[in-house]
């Protein structure tokens, strides 16, 4: 693979993997369309079969995609859509999202920010919007799938100093020694694709993760901490 870019090698494996899984999308819509596709002894059965089908197409279709962007984070090449981004801007923004996703039923999300100092620089991080935006909202996610049920996620904004600090807090169950977190401890080389590329989105604008445990964390936590950079107050 000498010379090969990490977009090139991203785009060639990506579209290698999507071929195959489009393909079987299209053979899927056909057979479901057919003439007489809902005939025949056992109907409801096919419909529910081809349902499936397409479900696990379209989520593998995701994993591919996700593969990509973790192959360019992963290529440690210069991020051209990087640029500032406002971490209570983004927070406000994917919380609204995450609300309303299905893992959030029947679970309060509860968002709380440092107050912005009036007129005074404000911290941003340097990266990639989207990238990071994406990170948010899986960890929240991931959270809510693994957190005991029905307790609220907690995300939070710290600024001390011009660092920032984001802190995802969750109840984890009864065992305190057990944390859902606890998978992002080093060497952290067994994260599922969403959350190997929130890892690398966040690493590559400079920020640390830091599973918390014990008497030191109200809940299980997660910390993502960023280094300082100003930017003039708006």
């Amino acid at each position: 693979m000498s010379g090969l870019t990490g977009e090139e090698l991203a785009s060639m494996v990506t579209h290698e993997l999507r071929n195959p899984l489009n393909a079987i999308a299209g053979w899927l819509h056909l057979l479901s369309n057919a003439p007489g596709a809902t005939a025949g002894p056992a109907p409801a059965l096919a419909i529910r079969a081809a349902a499936g089908l397409r479900r696990a197409v379209d989520e593998q279709l995701e994993q591919v995609e996700t593969l990509g962007r973790v192959l360019r984070l992963a290529g440690g090449e210069p991020d051209e859509a990087a640029g500032s981004v406002d971490l209570a801007d983004l927070l406000q923004s994917q919380v609204d999202l995450i609300r309303t996703s299905p893992q959030a039923e029947g679970r309060a999300v509860e968002l709380e920010l440092d107050a912005k100092p009036g007129g005074a620089p404000w911290p941003v991080v340097v990266g990639n919007a989207d990238a990071l935006a994406r990170a948010v909202a899986d960890m929240a996610r991931y959270a809510m799938r693994n957190g005991v049920a029905g307790a609220p996620l907690r995300i939070a904004l710290r600024v001390d100093e011009g660092v920032q600090q984001i802190e995802y807090s969750i109840d984890a169950g009864v065992d305190r020694s057990v944390s859902i977190w606890g998978l992002f401890r080093p060497p952290a080389n067994r994260l599922p694709m969403p959350l190997l590329h929130a890892r690398l989105a966040i690493e590559s604008a400079g920020g640390v993760l830091l599973p918390v445990s014990g008497s030191d964390a109200k809940g299980d936590v997660l910390r993502i901490r960023f280094p300082a950079t100003l930017q003039a107050a708006s």
